[in-house]
């Protein structure tokens, strides 16, 4: 009896060290998924500012404004 309480203690052992590293996996997965998207958010607003850019030399700045 002793002997399958050991080997079940054993098993939970292993199988809360396996959790934990999968959290940590989810976690460092949450990270890298947070910098992309900071990344993405870079891109986006320098996509703004270079159309942003284009219209008001392609245009002028005040008819781009008026425009708007």
């Amino acid at each position: 009896m002793e002997e399958r309480i050991k080997l079940l203690e054993q098993t939970i052992d292993h199988h809360h060290r396996q959790i934990s590293k999968l959290f940590a996996k989810v976690d460092q997965t949450n990270q890298d998924i947070q910098k992309i998207m900071n990344i993405l958010t870079q891109i986006r607003y320098f996509l703004y500012g270079g159309f942003a850019f284009f219209v008001a030399t392609e245009i002028g700045f005040i008819q781009a404004l008026q425009f708007m």
